[in-house]
């Protein structure tokens, strides 16, 4: 009889690096052009600052909100680390095919929301299928480890309590 519990580990595996991969993809590219336009618009800010009137200040106020939405923090500058880089795609195709939905990061881009709801429509099934096959095979070795201990013959353990 073929174990299929190594192939759908792989196929698991697989699944969420695929997943880490489109995510990156899909999102890193947004959220760069949001953290370089809110450069650029803090740099006409600080350049203009003597001759500041309520209009440029909403803009900036503005851009200043658009790049938090998107996952720019704005307190840092133009070489902060990216949200979307692979290992932070992994961790959320993770949270997505579990159900967990931790963390703050979420796609902005609607390809990126549209490729999130199919992949959570394949992954989570996917991932119950793994935890039921993980569970199955923990229990046959805890099974088989039970056998050994109990074989007959062999010296047993007792436990008393000195209360």
């Amino acid at each position: 009889q073929i174990s299929w519990t190594p192939l759908l580990v792989l196929g698991y595996l697989f699944y969420l690096l695929l997943g880490a991969m489109v995510f990156q993809l899909l999102e890193k590219q947004a959220e760069t052009h949001f953290r370089d336009r809110f450069q650029m618009e803090k740099l006409k800010f600080l350049q203009n600052y003597t001759c500041l009137d309520r209009q440029a200040l909403e803009q900036f106020v503005q851009v200043l909100m658009e790049a938090w939405e998107k996952g720019v923090n704005p307190e840092g500058n133009s070489t902060n680390p990216s949200n979307w880089d692979f290992s932070n795609s992994f961790f959320f195709a993770g949270t997505v095919v579990t159900t967990i939905g931790y963390g703050n990061l979420s796609p902005s881009t609607v390809a990126g929301q549209i490729f999130c709801v199919f992949y959570a429509l394949f992954g989570v099934p996917l991932n119950l299928t793994f935890l039921n096959q993980l569970g199955k095979a923990l229990n046959a070795h805890l099974i088989t480890l039970e056998r050994w201990v109990q074989k007959p013959g062999r010296a047993e353990v007792h436990c008393q309590s000195i209360i």
